[in-house]
């Protein structure tokens, strides 16, 4: 019996041993894999936090970095979020939301376009309780980014260089916004721009930088011989994606930034044309399958038509003219206003940007300087030409700039993604 007594006693210490094993075991398993299914439920929160928050930085501009917080907030997995865990007391989680200017691939950012999201949760534990584990620390971290400048888009700017934008540092200011606020804005990897502009090159050689101010076509030609100059060029700068360096400098050089930097006040305003050949540029060099673009800016209304001319007969020993009976010529805004139907019909996204105080209503005339009819004025005319919130009226030169920002942020808006 005293052999047997200290068997007993030598095997006690085994099975402590071998209990205590399988106790730690089966912690890890039951313990482990809970943590696993809660890591896995808190990145999908915290995805969807920052998704949630950077799709709200495009809903104004510029964008209000306190509504995109408070959105990723609202879909995360701490009290009162509509993600949480179950097995998670949501007093164990904490959340941390930002929103930041991060620049992401070539898109570079004057305000908020980035939302980082991070969630810690303390997860109670079962079977390691007993080993003096209460609880196990996750953590997740996600960001996104809206815009980040990765949707690819075909765009064509229509600019007001007219006698008029000589006035209040109009054309400076139109420099300004498009090489500071509209480009860097995009992504020269994804987004070719193009360029047309009204008037008209009369050179007949897209060279803009040559063109002399004051230059129109047609001119006021009422009753005389036909007019004859070379053949006037709307394209200044085709479809293209030279405007700016993968790192996000402007190429000086580059046809575009050239263009723009050269360009001259003189003129008439007839919108129809040149938006006709901006187009015609899209739909020629444009790419399959990528959103095209239209931004039109023009700081009055619209007064003239390409080649118009009065018609001169004699009628029993009188002379009688006849108004050229061309749409472009006698209802140049409502021509206008009809091309961008047809352009939206076919999926082109059309901005107006209406330059200048209008507070007047100024009426859009015939290229006899009459009031169209029936009458329309050229805040109708750029409202009904953009598509649905694509109107910007900018009655401050100044806030040019902004306008653009606002632009270029717009039409990457459907770019957000998670991007950690």
């Amino acid at each position: 019996m005293r052999d047997l007594a200290a068997t007993s006693g030598q095997t006690l210490p085994l099975v402590v041993v071998f209990m205590f094993t399988i106790l730690v075991f089966a912690g890890l398993v039951i313990d482990i894999g809970n943590a696993y299914r809660v890591q896995q439920a808190l990145q999908a929160s915290a995805d969807a936090s920052a998704a949630a928050g950077a799709g709200q930085l495009t809903k104004s501009y510029p964008p209000i970095a306190a509504n995109a917080i408070s959105a990723a907030q609202s879909y995360g997995s701490e009290s009162g979020g509509k993600n949480p865990i179950t097995g998670v007391p949501v007093a164990n989680v904490t959340q941390n939301v930002t929103a930041t200017c991060v620049t992401q691939g070539q898109f570079t950012c004057t305000y908020a376009n980035t939302v980082t999201v991070d969630e810690t949760a303390n997860v109670p534990t079962y079977l390691l309780k007993l080993l003096g584990f209460s609880t196990i620390q996750l953590k997740a971290h996600a960001q996104a980014c809206s815009p980040c400048g990765t949707v690819p888009l075909d765009i064509m700017m229509v600019l007001d260089r007219t006698g008029s934008m000589s006035s209040s540092n109009k054309l400076a200011n139109l420099k300004t916004g498009v090489l500071t606020g509209f480009l860097p804005g995009l992504d020269p990897t994804a987004d070719y721009v193009g360029l047309t502009v009204l008037p008209p090159d009369m050179n007949g050689t897209s060279d803009i930088c040559n063109a002399e101010p004051g230059e129109s076509y047609p001119p006021v030609n009422w009753g005389s011989t036909p007019y004859s100059d070379p053949t006037p060029t709307y394209l200044m700068v085709p479809l293209s994606n030279d405007y700016m360096t993968t790192s996000g400098s402007l190429v000086a050089g580059s046809p575009l930034v050239s263009d723009v930097n050269c360009m001259k006040a003189g003129g008439q305003t007839g919108y129809a044309t040149s938006m006709e050949t901006a187009y015609s540029e899209l739909q020629k060099d444009g790419r399959t399958g990528v959103q095209k673009i239209m931004v039109v800016l023009s700081d009055g209304a619209a007064n003239e038509g390409q080649d118009c001319q009065d018609t001169t007969t004699k009628v029993k020993g009188k002379t009688v003219i006849t108004p050229d009976p061309d749409p472009h010529c006698m209802q140049p805004c409502q021509t206008a206003v009809n091309d961008a139907a047809t352009f939206k019909a076919a999926g082109v996204l059309v901005y107006t940007i209406l330059y200048g105080d209008q507070s007047s209503g100024t009426d859009c005339q015939t290229y006899q300087q009459n009031n169209e009819s029936p009458a329309i004025t050229s805040i109708t005319a750029m409202q009904e030409m953009a598509s649905p919130g694509d109107y910007y009226p900018d009655p401050i030169p100044a806030n040019l700039t902004t306008i653009f920002q606002q632009i270029a942020s717009d039409i990457s808006a459907g770019s957000s993604r998670l991007v950690q």
